[in-house]
């Protein structure tokens, strides 16, 4: 198979589990699905209500380890809460790091916003769930964030909701490099996204 091959709702057989997945959302890098339950006949995800965190591979290990099936196409409402066209990382800096102190407003931080494109809007979406991480990498809960423009956050705004709910976790010893967002799933029927370096939990 080829990448050309990837779409929303494509269900497969991988070679390491007996179970079929089915294609929540992809990218070149990644490929978020739901996973068959044998023991309820029936998808993982069940309920959009829920707080749900998406099974992820390696979109190579998936063309290469996984045979295609059918496509069962998601609802137009499972469509509008998943939001498979929304990006998985962005904001992404391996030259600066999250600030101990919180900064004053999305002109402090990063500096020299204009040479990180501060301005571009990064996430066509008007709110998410964002998830900080603890002293020692593990998920805090998620605070919902609402977008200034209604047509989605910009890299500086975002970077800054990052920044002031990251800190108070921060410690001396870091256990992250760089900075970025992440997509990993969906709550309160949001898009939710972590705070973590400059690669992904995943890349690491």
């Amino acid at each position: 198979m080829t990448f050309n091959d990837l779409h929303v709702g494509a269900v497969f057989q991988p070679q390491w589990d007996t179970r079929p997945l089915r294609v929540i959302a992809f990218d070149v890098e990644t490929v978020m699905y739901d996973c068959w339950w044998p023991q309820i006949h029936g998808w993982g995800i069940d309920s959009l209500n829920r707080n749900i965190a998406y099974y992820r591979v390696p979109t190579s290990l998936l063309l290469n380890k996984c045979e295609y099936l059918r496509t069962e196409q998601y609802t137009e409402i499972e469509l509008s809460i998943h939001r498979p066209d929304l990006p998985f990382g962005f904001a992404r800096f391996a030259d600066i790091d999250w600030p101990a102190v919180c900064p004053a407003s999305s002109d402090e931080f990063p500096s020299g916003c204009a040479s990180y494109q501060s301005s571009q809007l990064c996430l066509n979406a008007g709110k998410i769930i964002l998830q900080p991480f603890g002293p020692k990498g593990s998920s805090k809960p998620g605070v919902m964030i609402k977008a200034e423009n209604p047509a989605g956050f910009t890299v500086s705004e975002i970077l800054w909701h990052a920044a002031r709910l990251q800190s108070p976790f921060l410690r001396e010893i870091k256990v992250t490099t760089g900075i970025g967002i992440y997509r990993s799933g969906i709550q309160r029927k949001l898009p939710s996204y972590y705070i973590w370096g400059s690669k992904s939990r995943m890349a690491m």
